[in-house]
């Protein structure tokens, strides 16, 4: 039996073998093979492959033998054959050495295909091309790598735009036009070179010729440009770099380089004959701006140039005696330097054409004649330009004579002068050529004092009551330009009363500490005021204080004196508050007994001119009110201050009212007298 099946056996375990190497990843199902009695199975195999397994009869005959049995052999092939129980499987040590090598080999993943990044790649497209008048000729040589293997593949070569002469190409590959293009059709792999001669049309506009057309991206794209003529400029659009190649006698042969897949554009002309550099021609126009001030001239000075012929790196212009030049701009302005009179300006590079500099300089010592400098272009071939004069301090200024300028009205003068300064231009001059001097007549004359800090208008409210107490509020409209304080002289004590006691003070709505000068008057700093165009807006300025007077009788008569300011004032305005239980006339039929400077009046009157004020646009009760609360806080804080239980004060709001005003007051007494009667306390 081990004979017979031996044979059969090796023939099944290689076929068990190859159908495993199949799924070498998982374990192969088993399979079931059915072998007849008496026959043998059968198993084809390459004789190459039989004798590298088996080796010879002779080598296999020294070599020990090995019996397996055939349920192992079904375990480890993973096979299943009918009707050969106790079977065994004998090999010799060689054999079972192959079979399991190979068996191995079989069962090693297979690598993963490669992706390929494209199925091909222009590597270079050389241009070499001959320029005429009548048509461009063009030979193509381009070297394409083909990296996909199977299949065929479509690679455009050039645009059908153009007129295909002659096509070499390599065996087997295929010239086609499709979809706009002419391309190659290839089967094969590797290398290939390609070489394409076409010819593409010129036209001709205002003595240049053109030539175009579209080329496909490759690694490098190389033209070789000839044209049969001397002096001709050759121009391709979009090339890094066009250079000149060595030609013949009678011909211009360029070179050039252009980005991948950038399309060809050829411009060609004849050249220009060089021309001989002269010496660059100067032109400036100046427009220059004197302000005269106290002992010193300051000046700005805008000074165009117009450039000719060739570019200038620099230009010089002459300095006055004494003049200290401050800053130097414009446009490409490099650097500057002054060095013996001269004025040296540097640009960043050559300046063709027309650009400008701004010059700003001084002149000091200017006391009662003064000659108005100006920088000038000594390397002009012509110069012009306009002056104009300003005064910045309390001086008249004349210039009875001006050689060399003519004097002409202001509104002639040109429009970057007048944006020069705000201030009126009083004297403006025009000149033409080198000659000029205008020497200025400079007289001061003694400065006046103006009004630095004025109060527009301004609203007492006094409140009077029967036991002798007096509260006032102020509030002063005012507008200041310098100054630091504004005094407040407060009324002096009356017999039996104390000084006025100061409760609080503001300005602009800030609370604020009073102080107290040498002669006793009150102390209120200001602020400045912000510009509202051309004015100075107004602020309000609030203080409230309070008089005591002993032995107040039933009737008599009293004085109000109102606090004095030592700026002037426009409108006055005051409403005086007086107890409802007394009477104010004088005599039994006679009429109200009020006198003093104020004026009594139903209404407060309007003034146009400042506006009213903020403090006059509240209501007169609603003030009283105030003062009321003021009043009562204070002396309630008082007693308290002092340990005793406060007694609520209350003041006559709902009093008698009576308005008097005042236009202009400056810095004089104010005050209103009047008799009194009924002012019997309960």
């Amino acid at each position: 039996m081990r004979g017979k099946w031996r044979t059969g056996l090796v023939a099944a375990a290689i076929l068990a073998i190859v159908a495993a190497g199949v799924g070498a990843q998982e374990s192969p199902p088993a399979r079931k093979a059915e072998l007849a009695e008496g026959e043998s199975g059968k198993v084809i195999l390459p004789w190459d492959t039989f004798r590298e397994l088996t080796k010879s009869e002779r080598e296999v005959a020294k070599e020990p033998k090995l019996t397996i049995p055939w349920a192992e052999v079904q375990d480890i092939l993973g096979i299943k054959v009918e009707g050969v129980a106790g079977a065994e499987l004998e090999l010799d040590w060689r054999q079972f050495k192959a079979l399991l090598e190979w068996s191995i080999a079989q069962k090693k993943p297979k690598p993963e295909p490669v992706v390929l990044p494209a199925d091909y790649m222009i590597a270079s497209a050389d241009y070499v091309g001959m320029l005429r008048e009548e048509g461009a000729v063009f030979d193509l040589a381009m070297v394409i790598d083909v990296l996909k293997e199977q299949d065929w593949k479509r690679i455009p070569l050039l645009p059908a735009t153009v007129a295909l002469e002659k096509a070499t190409l390599p065996a087997g590959c295929h010239l086609n036009v499709a979809e706009g293009n002419y391309e190659l059709l290839t089967a094969g792999k590797g290398r290939m070179e390609v070489v394409l001669k076409f010819a593409a049309a010129v036209k001709e506009q205002a003595g240049a010729y053109q030539v175009g057309f579209n080329t496909m991206p490759s690694a490098t794209t190389v033209l070789k440009l000839t044209v049969p003529s001397k002096q001709v400029t050759v121009d391709v659009a979009g090339a890094q770099a066009v250079l000149p190649l060595e030609a013949g006698a009678s011909e211009t042969v360029v070179g050039a380089s252009l980005p991948s897949g950038a399309p060809v554009r050829i411009t060609w002309e004849r050249a220009l004959e060089a021309v001989e550099k002269v010496p660059a021609k100067l032109y400036a126009e100046t427009a220059t701006l004197a302000a005269v001030g106290e002992g010193i001239l300051t000046c700005r000075e805008q000074v165009s140039l117009s450039v000719l012929h060739t570019g200038i790196r620099s230009v010089t212009l002459s300095l006055p005696d004494g003049v200290s030049v401050l800053e130097v701009t414009g446009q490409a302005v490099h650097d500057w330097r002054v060095a013996d009179g001269i004025l040296d300006v540097r640009f960043e590079h050559d300046m063709l054409g027309n650009t400008g500099l701004s010059l700003t300089y001084e002149r000091a010592g200017v006391e009662a004649a003064a000659e108005v400098p100006v920088l000038r272009v000594p390397d002009a071939v012509r110069e012009k330009g306009y002056i104009g004069i300003v005064a910045l301090a309390n001086v008249e200024i004349s210039a009875p004579e001006h050689p060399g300028a003519t004097s002409i009205d202001v509104r002639e003068l040109p429009a970057e002068i007048l944006r020069m300064t705000g201030q009126p231009v009083l004297l403006a001059f025009r000149y033409v050529g080198k000659e000029l001097r205008i020497p200025l007549v400079v007289r001061k004359h003694e400065d006046v004092s103006v009004l630095l800090t004025i109060a527009d208008s301004a609203v007492l409210t006094v409140m009077q009551t029967m036991d002798g107490r007096r509260i006032t509020k102020a509030i002063y409209n005012v507008r200041n330009n310098r100054n630091q304080f504004i005094r407040l002289t407060l009324p002096k004590p009356e017999a039996g009363a104390g000084r006025a006691e100061v409760w609080s003070a503001t300005v602009a709505g800030r609370s604020i500490r009073p102080a107290l000068d040498e002669d006793g008057r009150v102390l209120i700093p200001l602020v400045r005021s912000s510009s509202a165009q051309a004015e100075l807006a107004s602020f309000p300025v609030e203080l409230v204080y309070v008089e005591k007077q002993e032995g107040v009788a039933a009737s008599g008569q009293m004085r109000v004196d109102l606090p004095r300011v030592d700026v002037p004032l426009t409108h006055l305005m005051v409403q005086l508050y007086l107890p409802a239980e007394g009477s104010y006339k004088k005599g039994i039929l006679g009429g109200l007994s009020f006198e003093g400077p104020l004026r009594k009046v139903e209404e407060f009157s309007r003034i146009s001119s400042a506006g009213p004020p903020p403090a006059e646009q509240v209501q007169a009760d609603v003030q009283a009110q105030a003062l009321q609360e003021q009043f009562t806080q204070r002396v309630e804080g008082e007693a308290v201050a002092a340990g005793v239980t406060p007694i609520r004060v209350q003041l006559p709001i709902r009093g008698q009212m009576f308005r008097f005003e005042k236009i202009l007051v400056l810095d004089e007494p104010l005050w209103v007298a009047f008799s009194y009667s009924g002012w019997e306390k309960d």
